[in-house]
């Protein structure tokens, strides 16, 4: 039975390269592709894949974010991040957001393999080009879902807003980015300040920041 894979990567030359690279291997079947994180849990909800490939650096929502909420909603899909990166924060991140395993771009086709097949298997998978010493420093995934969070109340459309707010957007830059009327934006700030327990919309980039959707 093939293995079904959703792979998450912002470059579209990158995704292209490992859907070939996948689809030319007969045990996994790519069943749905994102550019970035709100993308990603979108299309983990639609097809609840065995796998997904994780970048971390992404717009709208960045990796070790999407593994979080991924991880939280569907504690049994695998997630393998995949990434340029090798610096202590990112591995750190990447398995405490919940990551199964930590590959790096610069990695094999045949070691790609092997790190999906571990995950799948239920253990830990992290890059031989990855000291020693930074592997016995990362903590453990969580056991079990983290407790909600604050940011669960709002919707994906809401989280938007909230970031690009902290990004400094205005009223009127939202709306054009979003392709939605001033009026809209309005509405979508004044549910965020209502269900975040603020005082004002002035408070929304603050909180944003205070919750490191700034990034």
């Amino acid at each position: 039975m093939r293995r079904t894979v959703v792979l998450v990567e912002d470059q579209d030359i990158v995704r292209e390269g490992l859907r070939s690279l996948l689809e030319a291997h007969s045990d996994f079947v790519v069943v749905g592709e994102a550019g970035d994180g709100l993308e990603a849990v979108r299309q983990v909800e639609r097809a609840a894949p065995a796998i997904v490939l994780m970048d971390l650096s992404m717009p709208t929502m960045d990796g070790a974010e999407a593994i979080r909420d991924i991880k939280r909603r569907f504690p049994r899909v695998r997630v393998l991040a995949l990434t340029a990166h090798k610096s202590e924060a990112r591995i750190r991140g990447a398995l405490a957001a919940g990551a199964d395993g930590y590959a790096l771009k610069s990695t094999t086709a045949p070691e790609l393999v092997r790190a999906m097949d571990t995950v799948l298997a239920g253990e830990r998978y992290v890059s031989p080009d990855i000291p020693d010493a930074l592997v016995r420093q990362a903590p453990d995934a969580p056991d079990a879902p983290a407790q909600p969070s604050v940011l669960d109340r709002l919707s994906e459309r809401e989280i938007l807003v909230l970031r690009l707010t902290a990004r400094g957007k205005g009223n009127k830059a939202l709306a054009q980015e979003l392709c939605i009327s001033v009026k809209t934006v309005e509405k979508h700030k004044a549910n965020l300040v209502r269900k975040l327990g603020l005082r004002s919309a002035s408070e929304l980039a603050p909180f944003a920041h205070e919750y490191g959707l700034f990034r």
